[in-house]
């Protein structure tokens, strides 16, 4: 068993939060990053307590997304 699903099978509520930091060289990649955020929200709201879209430095977006366990 690995470290995080020692941590995951502890029961008790929990949140796991996953952080993704994407290299945009274009627009159209920050769109796609984008885009695929929203589908998220469209498809698989119900696993999502909060999803975040930052754009960071030039070329970086971070989206963050916590999910319920």
């Amino acid at each position: 068993m690995s470290a995080i699903d020692e941590l995951k099978s502890i029961s008790t509520k929990k949140h796991v939060v996953t952080s993704i930091e994407y290299d945009c060289p274009s627009q159209e990649k920050e769109d796609e990053v984008f885009d695929t955020v929203q589908g998220i929200l469209k498809h698989h709201l119900d696993e999502v307590a909060k999803i975040t879209y930052d754009l960071e430095t030039e070329n970086k977006v971070k989206v963050e997304v916590t999910q319920n366990l």
